[in-house]
Formats: structure tokens, sequence, C-alpha cells
């Protein structure tokens, strides 16, 4: 690409400063230097910190000279590579109001189904990025060209991007290619390269608030950026503060409330086709249910609430307590206060608790940020440097109240026929009940992240003879992120087994107490399930209840040391280029629950410790050749080669390998294309993960009608469940989850080809077009329970006897009690698409117009399962099956953009497309979780294209006292919901691929003097 392209970038940069959050991605063809540096400065390498120093006193080339494009790590003067990159300026964030950096990276058309602080149920109040959307683990995030400590609560296996300051950010680079080569573990989808502000001498003051509509989600944040140098060195400083207020579901139509969608009319409670709302069966009022020999059976020593309703309703196995509406309506079937369980509408249709409104759709979230860097001169040969960062973040999520299971799928307990509240004189071993007395489930996180780096770098004088010119580095890089999360809601088990046991009235002091008269227990208080909200009170609770400490650590430390420099020309304008460097890296993390988690004494999801550590040497050595430069149809020929040596104490010793070349047969056209072999290392949480419940959004497929399910599959009744199903009603059923020490790696092959186009009878006007094609072998995941679901209980078919080996089910009642569920080298990933960049910028007499187009095909995104079964991904909702986000896979997600701007005014428009795709239902039409597009497309709906409209405007003020810029913006101008995905469970839509907040206004401040 021609030297030309640095002028044209800066004048893109320039008109299109503003452009918002659609428009943001400057796509970068080979040749295309990064936006100037605040004060004018030539801005540092990428990962190399710049030095201010002069040749003549240093001996050195001058810093602007040279200069590291992400994705290789040899200097050079032209940034012509044959990888393709994006480059996004902190402008372009600041003008699209996302005031999180990862807010803003998920927005990207390559990028998706990440983890966001819109993921309520299953967050952690991170947010990261996943490029291609092949995961987060697969996607490396450097900042400042080195790795960054991964973030969460403990043992995380990749970057959260809130950990990062968003103040300190100068630009980003996104490398949308695999680089384990230049990298190594990690680096599958791409790279994002976080470069902060460096050799800044002014300082600088941002404020902004923000608020959707409806006056929730108000967001506050203010940050001070301050520098100061001279020839000596550099210094500069960075400090924020970041609010974000909670959205809850209920305050949204769309989340309002749980639904589900039926194409039959055999699966909705009330036989209707389409939508309908469902809620949980865990209802306030309290529920019981029989077994099989109990239905219909009069007992004698039974109470006579318990014989008159059996004899009532002889077919009936579950029962509810009545409310005060049904109590008053002689039709709803009240005995002695109770009557069946109807269905799972909510009222007035049905019994079933709406629980949305207790939940956050946007989760609160509060930061505090600290950065700073500096450089200074050791004599005339090097220069030392550092890097230092302090966040500490505090989130929470919110859930409904504990739905108290006891019985399959929950609690091992019995509801004694002795226990002074149980109305029906017989031990009851499944009994639910949301237990709102006990206050909403909270999840609290506080994490401080901290990080350092510090080292030397120089260039070698001409004292050195052939070796002149190459520059060295030593650093040292270290990163901890280590807090706590505190939960509340929760019940302790075995407190929870004595309340519910034998109890009785003291004759003393007419005090409920647990045990028998001889045998009381102390400490305990009977509790009280069978007469409705309300009637547990403060003393019931507060020996049932606990608050559970979470603590855990991610910690990185390592060394590097790089070297780089040029060999010798051949018939190319530029000398061939040598990097080479060594890497030691260790990192290690633990997640440790607090005892009774740990025990598995709590009605929440059980885990154990997830602890562990290993180390890393590698080598890596990587050659630019420009083979032809200037010559008739070889105005450039260029070819590069990279490899990296590896040793894992995990795992041993391998090497990966890439190549590219770039060709500009005229100044206008340039061909470019690249092909890699990449990997990523087990992280601690895939080997060591301590076991822990989970609890998917999957139904048993051998339900049958007993539970308004479809006729069970032939291997349901082969292993001596009844013919019309077990009557398992559950939405959700228990797996458990955990690591595996004897994983191995996972391997990719990554190639991709891309042209660049930028003609000169047309003046700032670029396009871009690259293929991309990723291919992922032994990929470590789970193997997923509705794939062993499906797998054991095939529609047609020979069930999978290994899947049925990890399925648990009650003896007594049929119910599915546990699923194993595993981490393992499972399958293989395999996509493909095309990229596709347009920039023009208009300059006009009446204002400078800027346009600009990102958009991702997608032609294929292919998973290989464990038994061989292949889902299609691209254009459906099967890779989302049962999680709590992430399945977002259209054919074309794209962004644009117009601006403009006239002296000090600017002003933009900026628009998110993402395009349809299909979820499917069961072979029974029932939307809620188990479809599968690629077994069976017969039950199917679309998915709608999305579109939202950004609008902004600012003004610049020169004054004596330095610039002014107010802006105002308001983002999803049409307040555009996100459309229903029912295969996505209790979640209403995709939290990571569209807006859950609705129309939001902003208005931002900033002064610098």
């Amino acid at each position: 690409m021609l030297l030309k392209t640095k002028a044209l970038t800066i004048a893109l940069l320039s008109g299109l400063c503003v452009s918002a959050m659609a428009a943001a991605q400057e796509s970068r063809p080979a040749g295309q230097t990064p936006p100037p540096a605040e004060t004018g400065v030539p801005t540092p390498a990428v990962g190399q910190p710049d030095t201010t120093a002069s040749p003549e006193a240093t001996g050195k080339r001058a810093a602007e000279e040279t200069i590291i494009v992400t994705g290789s790590r040899i200097r050079r003067k032209d940034l012509t590579t044959p990888a393709p990159v994006t480059v996004i300026s902190r402008e372009q964030v600041i003008a699209s109001g996302k005031v999180s950096i990862g807010d803003f990276l998920q927005s990207l058309p390559e990028q998706g189904n990440a983890i966001n602080t819109s993921v309520n149920n299953g967050g952690d109040g991170s947010t990261r990025v996943s490029l291609r959307g092949l995961g987060s683990s697969r996607t490396l995030v450097l900042l400042n060209g080195r790795r960054m400590v991964p973030g969460g609560t403990g043992a995380d296996s990749s970057v959260d991007l809130n950990t990062i300051p968003t103040a300190a950010i100068e630009r980003i680079e996104v490398l949308k290619d695999g680089a384990s080569a230049v990298y190594g573990s990690d680096a599958i989808a791409g790279v994002v390269n976080i470069i902060t502000r460096k050799n800044f001498r002014q300082t600088e003051v941002n404020a902004l608030t923000g608020m959707s509509q409806r006056g929730d989600g108000t967001t506050y944040d203010l940050n001070v950026t301050t520098g100061a140098g001279s020839d000596r060195g550099n210094i500069t400083f960075s400090a924020g503060y970041y609010n974000q207020q909670p959205v809850w579901a209920g305050e949204r139509d769309f989340s309002k409330i749980p639904r589900a969608y039926d194409a039959t009319g055999d699966n909705s409670p009330l036989g209707q086709i389409g939508q309908y709302t469902l809620g949980s069966s865990t209802i306030p009022q309290g529920r019981i249910a029989l077994t099989g020999s109990q239905a219909g059976v009069t007992i004698p020593t039974a109470s006579k609430v318990y014989n008159d309703l059996v004899t009532a309703y002889p077919k009936a196995r579950s029962f509810v307590l009545c409310t005060a509406a049904q109590l008053s309506n002689p039709s709803s079937g009240c005995v002695d206060g109770w009557k069946p369980f109807v269905n799972f509408l909510i009222p007035p249709q049905g019994d079933a608790y709406n629980f949305q409104p207790q939940n956050y759709l946007v989760t609160p979230q509060q930061r505090v940020s600290a950065y700073a860097a500096g450089d200074t001169r050791i004599g005339n040969f090097a220069r030392g440097f550092f890097e230092a960062q302090y966040v500490n973040r505090q989130s929470d999520q919110k859930l409904a109240p504990e739905p108290l299971v006891i019985g399959p799928g929950g609690e091992t307990i019995t509801v004694s026929a002795a226990s002074m509240y149980n109305p029906f004189g017989v031990d009851l071993t499944q009994v639910r009940r949301r237990l709102l007395e006990f206050g909403n489930r909270t999840f609290n996180q506080d994490q401080n992240t901290f990080r350092v780096v510090g080292g030397v770098d120089g260039t070698l004088s001409d004292d050195f003879g052939p070796l002149q010119g190459w520059f060295w580095e030593a650093a040292f890089n270290y990163g901890r992120t280590q807090g706590d999360e505190v939960k509340h809601g929760n019940l302790n088990v075995p407190h929870l087994a004595a309340a519910l046991g034998p109890s009785f009235r003291d004759p003393t002091t007419g005090t409920p107490t647990c045990g028998t008269l001889g045998a009381p227990i102390a400490n305990c208080v009977p509790l009280d399930l069978f007469h409705g909200p309300g009637t547990i009170t403060g003393d019931q609770t507060t020996g049932l209840t606990f608050t559970g400490t979470r603590r855990g650590i991610n910690q990185l430390a390592g060394v590097n040391v790089n070297t780089s420099g040029e060999l010798f020309r051949l018939l190319g304008e530029r000398p061939l280029g040598l990097a080479l460097g060594y890497e030691f890296r260790t990192l290690k993390g633990s997640d440790i629950p607090d005892p009774i988690t740990n025990a598995g004494e709590t009605t929440g999801n059980k885990s154990e410790i997830t602890q562990g550590s290993y180390y890393v040497n590698e080598g890596y050595g990587e050659l630019s050749i420009p083979l032809l430069s200037n010559m008739p149809f070889v105005q450039s020929l260029e070819v590069t080669a990279a490899a990296r040596v590896f040793n894992y104490s995990t795992f041993g010793t391998d090497w990966t390998y890439k190549f590219g070349g770039r060709w500009t047969p005229v100044r206008d056209f340039t061909v470019r294309g690249t092909y890699s072999t990449a990997f990523r290392a087990p992280s601690i949480s895939d080997l060591f993960l301590g076991q822990a419940d989970n609890f998917p959004s999957v139904k048993d497929p051998c339900r049958g009608p007993a539970a308004s399910g479809p006729t069970p599959p032939a291997n349901c009744t082969a292993q001596g469940l009844p013919a019309n199903g077990t009557g398992d009603p559950s939405n959700q059923l228990r797996s458990r989850v955990g690591g595996n020490p004897n994983l191995q790696p996972e391997t990719a092959k990554i190639f991709t080809f891309g042209v660049v186009l930028e003609p000169t009878m047309v003046k700032n006007f670029t396009v871009t077009v690259d293929y991309y094609n990723i291919s992922v072998d032994k990929s470590i995941a789970t193997v997923g329970e509705d794939v062993i679901l499906s797998g054991c209980y095939p529609a047609s078919g020979t069930p999978n006897q290994a899947y049925c080996n990890l399925i648990t089910r009650d003896k007594s009642t049929g119910f599915i009690s546990n699923i194993l569920n595993t981490n393992q080298n499972v399958g293989k990933d395999e996509t493909d698409g095309i990229d596709v960049a347009i920039r023009y910028a208009y300059p006009t007499e009446y204002g400078r117009f800027g346009f600009l187009w990102d958009g991702t095909w997608l032609h294929k995104y292919d998973r290989t399962l464990a038994d061989g079964s292949i889902i299609h991904g691209r254009g459906s909702w099967d890779l989302g099956q049962g999680g709590a986000f992430g399945g977002t896979y259209p054919a074309w997600k794209f962004n644009t953009g117009v601006t403009w701007n006239l002296g000090g005014l600017g002003v933009g428009v900026n628009s998110k497309f993402i395009g349809r795709f299909h979820e499917c239902g069961d072979s029974g039409g029932d939307f809620s979780g188990l479809g599968l597009c690629s077994q069976d497309s017969t039950f199917q709906r679309e998915i709608p294209p999305y579109v939202t409209f950004d609008v902004h405007v600012n003004y610049i003020l020169r004054t004596p006292a330095g610039r002014t810029t107010l802006a105002a913006g308001v983002n999803n101008v049409g307040d555009h919901t996100p459309p229903v995905i029912y295969n996505n469970g209790f979640s209403p839509s995709d939290p990571s691929a569209y807006d859950y907040m609705g129309r939001f206004g902003y208005v931002r401040l900033q002064h610098a003097f």
C-alpha cells in the first residue's frame, strides 16, 4: 500500500473523529499509520514506549522513523503488513456514547457472543471480547503489546475489559488474524491491542452523564489525564470514576414476563399455538407433589386436608395453596384451602410465578481507576520505562428470591409429618416454595486489579558495526486481580432439614421448637412452608440463611527479552527485518467458595475449590522479506514468516508458525494474505475447575404427556420409564461441570486473503475486502447437557450409551437428578466469512462529509460435537442452546455512519445492523430449549433483523483557557427493543448482541489546557 495512506488516514481521522460506535472502526489497509498523539509528538510504537531523546544525543535513529504494528514485532517505517488490522481512535470511542471500552468493542461486527453487564443470571460484572464469536478465551487482549492479567472472580481464562482504565486509552488496534507465532497462546481468533496515552503534555478533564428515557440506567463517568515531559523523559497520569445504575427486567415490555413459544399447541398449557407466558412452578404460596403410589390414595394417619384432596382429585399429583382470590371463587376448586396446580401460566390464567420483575436487566457497576506511565533516559544508550495501573470494580447481580426445591433436582430433604406446620399429616418428599421472606438472591463483587510493567530498552549505536540500529528491550510484567463475591439469599441445607423435621410448641413458653419434646434442637426454629406468603417470620429466616464469601485471584508474572533490526537489502526498497525474543510466564489462579457452598450444604449452586498454576518458556523469531519494489507491476512485494517454540509445564513442548505475503502491482491496488497455525493452552479453569452445580435451561426428553411434553423417545421406555413420561416438569435440570487436568491444547489453522483498493481518481476513498477461514481442533468445552440428553434419547436411531452413562435418575420418581458435563477436548469449530470496510471523506466549502461502512458476512460456523454430529451455527440459534447468553450468528452484521464537520461543529448519525436468523423447536414444536435446526428444522421461526440508530453532536470552543468540547447524543433513537429468543431459556433475548437499555441520552463536557 502507498505511503500516501498515512496522510489520508490523518485526514480521515480529523474529519471523522466524532463518528460514533457504529462508525468507529478504522479498518487499516497496509501502509496506514496510527492516529497522531495529542501533543503532536509522534505516536510511540505499539507495545514499545516512545523516546523523546534526540538521535544526536543517543546515537539512535529517530523514534518516529520506526513503529510496530499489532501482529508483528518487527519495527518498520511504513507499517505495510499482510494482516488486516482495524484501528479505533480515542475520539471515536468518546463520540459513541459508550463509556465502557468493553461495550464499545462488543459493537464491532466481527465480534460476538461475549459476556457483559447485561448478563444478570450467570454474570459476574465482567465484560469480555470474542472475535469471530469463537469465545473470549480465543481472543488475546494486550495492553501496549503485552499480556494483561485475566480478570473476574478467580481462575478466569480471559481479560475483563472493565479492568483497563478507559481514560488512559489512546487507541485500539484489532488484528483480525491468528497470531500465536508472534504472541503465543490464545491468539486464535485475533488480537485486541489497547494502546495507552504517553508523552501527554497537557491536562484534560472529562465528565459524562446519561440516562435512559425511562429514568433508569443512569451513568456517570468522570476522569482526568495530565502529563509532563522534557528531553530527559515523560510521565503521564490518569484517574477515573465510573458509575452505572441498574435497569430492572420488569421495566421493559420485552423482559417483564417470561415467554415461551409452541408451534403445535401440544406443549403450551392451554393448547394455543404461538407465544405464551411461562412462569416458574416454584411459587410463593407453596406447592406439594405426590409420588405415584400416593396419588389418589387416602392414608388413615393423614390429616383431613390430605385425604380430602386426594379423594377430590384422585389423578392429581401436584397441589398448591389457594390464593385469597381463589378462596372467594367457588369455581376455583379449592379443598380445605388447597387445589391442584393448573399450569405454568402466570395468574390469572395459571398458578406460576413471574420472577422477571425481581431480576436486573442491566446490572449496576462502579469503577475507580488510576494509570501512570513514564520513561527516562539512562545515559546516552538506553531508556527506562514503566507502566502502573489500578482498578477497583464493584458490581452486583440480583435474582428473584430463592426457589426452594425439595425432591428431584433439588434437596433430598423430607418434610416431616410431625412438623407443627405440616397440614397434611404425612411425610412429604417433594415440596416447592418461592421464599419471598428471605429477600432477593444477591451477588456482590469487589474486585481489585493491579498491574505494573518495568524495563529498559535502547537502540545500538554505530559503535556496534553490523548491529547498529538494532532495537533491544528487557521488561518485567506483573498483574494480579483479586477480590470477593458476597452472596445472600440461599439457605443452609442441614439447618433447613432440621427446621422441616419434627417440631412442637414448647408447653412452657409456647415457643415453636425443632425436634421432639424429649429431644429439642438448640438454636433451631421450625419453618412454615404451607400457609402462604408472609407466614415465614424473621426468627425462622435467621437460622436458615447465610452470607457466603467467595474469594478468588488471577495472577500473571513474566519477563521478556526482545530485539529487532534490519539485515540486508534484496531488490526491495527496505532491508530484511528480523525480530527475536524469549518470554517466561507463570500464571496462577484460584476460586475458593465459602465453606457451606464448598461442602454442598447450600440450596444454591454447589461448587468446589478451583486452584492451580502453570509456567511456560517461549522463544520466537519473525522475518520480513521485501523482495521487490518500484518495478513494472510490482510496486511492492513482501513475504513474512514467524515461528514460536513453547514448553508448558502442563502438557509439554510444541511449536506454531505463520506465513504471509503482500503484493501491490499498481498504486491503487494491493493483494494480501496469511496462513498460520495457532493454539490455546488449557486455562487454569479448564484444568482445575472444581466441580459445581449448573442449572441449564433444558428439559427431560422423557417427560412425556404427563408433563405436557411430546411422546417420549423409545429409549425412555427401554430404560423402564413409563410410556406417558416421567412427569418431570422442570425447565432447568441439574448438571455438574468441572475441570480436567488431562486436557491438551486447542490447535487451529487460520487463512486470510484480502485486497485493498485505493483509487487515485477518487481521493480519500478506500475499500478493503478480506476473507478469513479458521479451523479449531480439539476444542476445550463441555459436551453440553442438551447434546447428552438428545444423544441418549434420540427421536430416532440408536442411543449413545456413553451419554446415557452421564445421566443419573432418581429411582423412585424417574426424574433426572444430575447430568455429568465436565471439560473435554471434544469436537471442532470451523468458521469462515468476509470482512468489508469502506471509507470515504469528502471535503467541501460547506463542511467535511465522512462515510464509513464496516460489515462481516458469515459464510459458515460449524461445530462438530463429541458424537460427530455437526451443528450449523450460521443463521440459527443452535450454538446458544441452553446458555445464559451468546448464540447470535446471522449471515450479516454491519455498522455504518455519516458525519459532517464544519469549523468546531460536528454532527453524526450511525447505525448498527444485525441480520436475521432462525430458532427451531424440538420434534414436538416446543421452543423452550432443545430445538436444533441442524437436526430438525420442521418447526422454526425467524428472528427478524435488528437495526438501531445513534445521533450525536459536538462543538469545540477554543479560548485562552484551553479547548472546551460540548457534546450530546442519543443512542438507539428509535428505542428498538431486542427480539424475543425463546430458545435462550429464561433470558428474554441475547444480551451479547442486542441493546437492553433502550433509548439513552447523554451529555459530555471535556476541557483541555
